[in-house]
């Protein structure tokens, strides 16, 4: 991603010590937005990972994040993993999507939805689940989950989503954002996740492969 000038009220900011990391956070919700220090280019997404333990600043940062990405007219998601919660199936993706349906008829919904609306919408918890023992299939969900992102990403873009705490998030929605991170830049959304290493689960290697794989920052 290409460089960009200090951000404007740069001197207010309370993250102190962490200038190259808002930089960078900056530049990349512009370049999401298609502008940079030499004027208008293509969009670009990408992901964003911060990694460190507790207390580092990782939460300020992606609140920094969230306020640049509002201010540039952005469509922020956000959710943030609980340690009572990660034993919910896609209580993060509940997080994330929710707000958007809150918004829409129950005709909207089903529009966005499309084939996936009876499986997709009882796991977001956007109605009832159906009565009987039989629990979704989790890779089913996660096949909706990406047409359901896909279709709000491009209906809604530019599209930022963050998730704080990903080392408490649930393994169902750890594994659809760990695939579906791949296609960010493809798709032009911009992925933030904060997380501690120490504190990740033995069964989720797919998240510590994804703090691997994409540009990490703050790592103290």
């Amino acid at each position: 991603m290409s460089d960009i000038t200090e951000p404007q009220g740069w001197a207010n900011q309370p993250l102190l010590e962490r200038e190259s990391e808002v930089l960078a956070i900056h530049r990349a919700v512009d370049e999401l937005c298609g502008t940079s220090r030499t004027g208008p280019t293509t969009r670009r997404g990408g992901v964003l990972t911060f990694a460190g333990a507790g207390g580092i600043g990782k939460t300020k940062l992606l609140g920094e994040a969230r306020r640049h990405a509002i201010e540039r007219s952005c469509t922020v998601l956000f959710a943030r993993g609980g340690e009572q919660e990660k034993q919910t199936p896609f209580h993060v993706m509940r997080q994330l999507i929710q707000p958007t349906f809150a918004a829409m008829s129950e005709d909207g919904r089903r529009d966005v939805l499309g084939n996936w609306y009876g499986i997709v919408a009882p796991a977001l918890g956007l109605t009832a689940a159906p009565k009987g023992p039989t629990a979704p299939d989790p890779q089913g969900v996660r096949d909706g989950l990406d047409w359901v992102v896909t279709h709000l990403t491009v209906r809604s873009a530019p599209v930022v989503l963050i998730v704080d705490d990903a080392h408490w998030a649930d393994a169902e929605s750890l594994a659809w954002l760990t695939a579906f991170a791949a296609r960010a830049e493809e798709l032009s959304m911009l992925i933030l996740v904060a997380c501690r290493p120490d504190e990740i689960p033995a069964d989720a290697g797919s998240l510590r492969a994804l703090i691997l794989t994409f540009i990490q920052l703050c790592c103290l």
